[in-house]
């Protein structure tokens, strides 16, 4: 602040001194206010200095107190200065950190977004997997399901089939029977024959009879081969509808398979047998003085009564021959 020079008469000493300690007061409420927010950030500030030792001697009180409000205020200044200086680089410093952060936080924000839309995608995919695993899980249980109740209705045919197999194995065994004693009675009436001309048309109603009673047990045995036939190819439609790995019930279709195959063989070996009885007939009524030999055997096992039980043992074959040596003369 200059003044300018007056006559020291016109200068009221009083009021510059007065003007001198407010503006003291301001200057040292301003360096408070400063020192008080830069303790507040962490900053530095110098310590009081005394400005006792640079006032003149020899001047008058009112003089060295001006003069000790005038130095308070440069000191003053002075301190309010290098605390606004060292503030603005504690500020500087600070924003330098600041932004060095800040651009962390964005990469850091960044990346979070990146991971969270990652993750959000992640948390669809899965509940899509979720969603596709119960349906199919229900598509299976839907289908085991099935599975089951088919596979229960082909076992109760198969249980079905297994007594209708055994009644007819039944009735097979007493044709069987029924065939073997016709056997006899023609071998019995040939052998009269050979003693008794006269009993020759008895034997050929006979003959025709037992031809036409077997005609019937072939027609019969056809029939039943083409039900059962039918019946097993609709077993294998339904077990091949429905793509599963039921072995059990495929051995036991393959097992009436070949079982219906050899009953099928064992029908045609009774019909050549026939048709050789009927040859030999014919023969022994054409041609006196012929020797006829047949011989005939017999099997002790049959694989369909497996059909009947499970504890049913298999063992190996026995044929029993039985040869009959027919002469006539």
């Amino acid at each position: 602040v200059s003044c300018p020079q007056e006559n020291n008469d016109q200068l009221d000493c009083r009021y510059f001194g007065e003007l001198l300690a407010e503006l003291n007061r301001k200057s040292n409420d301003l360096h408070s206010c400063l020192l008080q927010h830069v303790e507040k950030i962490g900053g530095r500030y110098c310590h009081y200095i005394y400005v006792e030792d640079l006032i003149p001697k020899g001047l008058s009180e009112a003089t060295k107190q001006q003069i000790r409000y005038l130095l308070q205020m440069r000191v003053t200044s002075d301190k309010s200065l290098r605390l606004v200086l060292s503030t603005f680089k504690n500020l500087r410093e600070e924003l330098c950190h600041l932004q060095d952060d800040l651009g962390k936080l964005e990469t850091d924000n960044v990346c979070l977004k990146k991971d969270l839309s990652f993750k959000d995608s992640q948390v669809k995919e899965y509940e899509s997997m979720l969603t596709s695993l119960r349906e199919n899980n229900r598509q299976q249980q839907q289908g085991l399901r099935e599975s089951t109740a088919k596979c229960r209705s082909l076992e109760e045919q198969l249980l079905s089939l297994r007594l209708s197999e055994g009644e007819k194995d039944c009735r097979l065994k007493e044709l069987e029977y029924c065939k073997r004693a016709l056997e006899q009675e023609i071998q019995n009436l040939r052998l009269q024959t050979c003693s008794n001309p006269t009993l020759q048309t008895t034997t050929d109603e006979l003959s025709s009879r037992y031809v036409e009673m077997m005609n019937n047990l072939r027609e019969d045995k056809d029939r039943e081969i083409r039900s059962l036939r039918s019946q097993l190819s609709q077993f294998q439609q339904d077990i091949s509808r429905r793509e599963g790995s039921n072995s059990d019930l495929q051995i036991r279709l393959h097992e009436l398979t070949s079982m219906l195959e050899e009953k099928d063989a064992f029908i045609k070996q009774q019909q050549e047998d026939l048709f050789k009885l009927k040859q030999e007939k014919l023969s022994c009524s054409q041609s006196p003085g012929v020797t006829a030999t047949i011989t005939k055997k017999y099997r002790n096992q049959y694989p369909i009564l497996g059909l009947l039980s499970d504890n049913y043992k298999v063992t190996s074959p026995v044929n029993r021959s039985r040869t009959i040596v027919i002469e006539r003369t």
